[in-house]
């Protein structure tokens, strides 16, 4: 009985070979564990100051028949539930050109130049609810058709994303899921690109739409007697970004400057908002420091909403809080990192400020200056 299950068996695998040919590939599993101390300034409420994160991270990699290569990657949270935090494949075409599927972890496109300045370790709008005005909304997205070519040596290059639709959830294989309205593209191009041990350059640009289901422009296409339209989508959302970093021994320095149009189109909705940030950071061995600042400046729709206006030509109602008459308002964030690396373990450390126009939740208000300093532990593995 056990040589016919045995010869039974045998068949079986031949049949398999003979269908598909055979796959090869390598397996690793990574992970890092985080102590951190945060303390934030006398007008937030800091709380339990200590915090832990444990992350888990499944690879596989193989090589393709023509010499390309496949990847494989899939991390998992640090929550009790141990849920999905991203997924992404990736198909190689001989190093100069890839082909991505990517569920969340957000490093292809738009979203991996969001904020390129160089940094020791955070950026310098970390910790705080509103964040630098910045690109990426579209190659952030889960369920993102990525294709990126590169030339090599000098990096020139461009890469194309496409989000089926804006703000679906992670989906299985043969799965559907709804979102918001709209699906999206975006795209950097990379004039140069180039990273070596003591000199390194990049200059770019990137730029995004957001394909809406429905806006104000296409109802008052179709339908002619519509109202003013306030709520939803003037149009589509748009945006781009530029940017360039510089590396001459242990400085490097960088600068980035960014606009994008929500077409929101209610009356306190945002007209626009763009950004400029700078930054430098000091490496030398395993030691590292940096320090950047950023201006954020929002229009608004409502030219009055911040009070008296200065041009006597708009009359507006109310009291004058902050002088500018509210259509324009600026945010200034500036903060410090620095880290420490020790093989597989690194102390790191930032001490960020987000002060003026917006520095309270939801980017409205006036505020007082806000800080945020986090001491962190990482250990990897």
């Amino acid at each position: 009985m056990n040589k016919l299950k045995k010869v039974g068996i045998t068949t079986l695998a031949g049949t398999l070979v003979s269908l598909s040919a055979a796959q090869a590939g390598g397996v690793a599993i990574n992970g890092s564990w985080e102590l951190t101390y945060v303390n934030k300034d006398s007008t937030a409420v800091t709380g339990a100051k200590y915090g832990m994160n444990k992350n888990l991270s499944f690879g596989a990699s193989g090589d393709l028949s023509d010499g390309g290569g496949v990847t494989w990657a899939y991390s998992v949270g640090g929550s009790d539930s141990l849920g999905l935090s991203s997924a992404s494949m990736n198909i190689n075409m001989g190093g100069i050109a890839t082909l991505a599927y990517d569920s969340g972890t957000g490093g292809y496109g738009a979203n991996a130049v969001d904020n390129v300045v160089p940094t020791a370790w955070e950026e310098i709008d970390y910790g705080f609810s509103t964040g630098i005005t910045d690109v990426g909304s579209v190659s952030s997205a889960k369920g993102v058709v990525n294709f990126t070519a590169k030339a090599p040596t000098a990096g020139t290059g461009i890469s194309l994303s496409y989000a089926s639709r804006m703000g679906a959830g992670h989906q299985g294989d043969g799965a559907t899921g709804e979102g918001s309205d709209g699906h999206g593209f975006d795209a950097v191009i990379d004039f140069v690109d180039y990273s070596a041990a003591h000199f390194g350059m990049r200059l770019g640009v990137a730029g995004q739409v957001e394909i809406k289901d429905n806006t104000c422009k296409k109802l008052e296409k179709h339908h002619q007697d519509q109202g003013t339209c306030n709520t939803g989508y003037k149009d589509h959302p748009y945006g781009g970004t530029a940017f360039t970093t510089f590396k001459l021994g242990p400085l490097s320095i960088g600068t980035q400057a960014t606009f994008i149009d929500p077409q929101d189109a209610a009356t306190t909705g945002i007209a626009n908002k763009r950004s400029v940030i700078g930054s430098a950071a000091l490496t030398f061995s395993n030691v590292s420091v940096s320090y950047g600042e950023a201006h954020d400046r929002y229009r608004y729709n409502d030219a009055c909403r911040g009070g008296e206006t200065p041009d006597p030509h708009v009359k507006c109602s109310g009291s004058n809080v902050d002088g500018s008459g509210g259509e324009y308002v600026k945010t200034v964030f500036r903060g410090w990192s620095a880290a420490i690396n020790m093989g597989p373990v690194a102390l790191k450390g930032t001490r960020n400020n987000v002060g003026g126009w917006g520095s309270g939740n939801s980017n409205t208000g006036e505020g007082l200056d806000r800080d945020h300093t986090e001491i962190n532990l990482s250990i990897a593995f």
